[in-house]
């Protein structure tokens, strides 16, 4: 099975928000399974208010690939960073979860958080505007 089509059908899955998906055609058979407890976490975790909005002055770091975003390690952890926190480069910010896999999104600047652009759960696309920096 071709990794494009994988890819689409995890968009597919995410934009309709199933927690499970089984596809078996001549192309193979694929099974899909989100993670209950994420998906229970994201109806439950409270919005994170968002301006999508960027001015050029703002620094901003964005996403290094496309999946969820998942502000803590665990849903019922506390948020890695929130705006006003000072962040180094280097510095592990966010989740992103992709293909099953949990990849750590870390800091590529120096600054303070100034805005948290997307809420916990949401798919995020590559290179997508994640937080701004004062």
């Amino acid at each position: 099975m071709e990794l494009d089509r994988v890819k689409k059908l995890i968009e597919l899955m995410n934009d309709a928000g199933l927690i499970h998906l089984e596809i078996d055609d001549k192309q193979g058979h694929i099974v899909l399974e989100r993670n209950i407890t994420s998906a229970v976490a994201e109806n439950v975790a409270p919005a994170v208010q968002s301006d999508p909005e960027v001015t050029a002055e703002e620094k901003t770091i964005t996403a290094p690939f496309v999946g969820t975003f998942y502000s803590s390690e665990q849903p019922d952890k506390a948020p890695l960073i929130k705006p006003g926190d000072k962040v180094e480069k280097g510095q592990s910010i966010a989740i992103i979860e992709a293909m099953k896999m949990m990849n750590e999104v870390k800091s590529d600047k120096d600054g303070v958080i100034d805005k948290i652009l997307v809420s916990n759960g949401d798919t995020v696309e590559y290179d997508q505007p994640l937080f701004t920096l004062k």
